[in-house]
């Protein structure tokens, strides 16, 4: 998975933006798919009622496909309105952009892989002890980087395996957070 864009903004908000390539897949195989589907309408490979099942079919494969290919997953943290709205995953862009106050949002969570292999769980403990994962990479400076960027914005406290750390941020071998 790649890492989110880290953005901090001048109005003191920050904008996560998830850079990776595979919308551009799920964009080719609906784009492609539709396409056969709509060639073989136009090339009466179908009867009557296949050409009218399928070419609504083929029309909105080609429609999630091209919507795939413009959709990007993000998290906006707005200090002045304090909530982050979000957009993730590819089913949001069928619903409206979700939001979440700032006063829901009890800490910063970092779950490392001392002795383990799955890289670093960042994610935001909301009330009620729900998390909200943001992101998952093995990239310790990546890591840091986002912890820090999450806690400038938010203020939220930072907890590492159950105990609370203090700035600096980093998340590595020999570091505290």
């Amino acid at each position: 998975m790649a890492n989110l864009r880290i953005e901090p903004r001048a109005d003191g908000s920050l904008l996560l933006t998830r850079v990776g390539g595979a919308r551009w897949v799920t964009a080719v195989a609906g784009i492609g798919a539709g396409g056969l589907v709509l060639a073989g309408v136009l090339a009466g490979q179908m009867t009557l009622i296949g050409s009218v099942v399928a070419l609504p079919l083929g029309v909105i494969a080609v429609l999630a496909g091209l919507g795939a290919a413009r959709h990007r997953d993000w998290i906006v943290f707005d200090r002045r309105a304090r909530e982050a709205a979000f957009r993730r995953g590819l089913g949001s862009m069928f619903r409206p952009v979700s939001a979440v106050p700032f006063d829901e949002i009890e800490a910063i969570l970092i779950e490392g892989p001392e002795g383990g292999d799955r890289g670093y769980e960042v994610e935001l403990r909301r009330a009620g002890d729900f998390g909200w994962p943001i992101d998952v990479s093995s990239d310790p400076a990546y890591v840091s980087r986002l912890v820090t960027a999450l806690h400038e914005v938010g203020g939220w406290p930072v907890i590492r395996g159950g105990v609370p750390q203090r700035p600096p941020y980093r998340v590595g071998s020999g570091s505290r957070a």
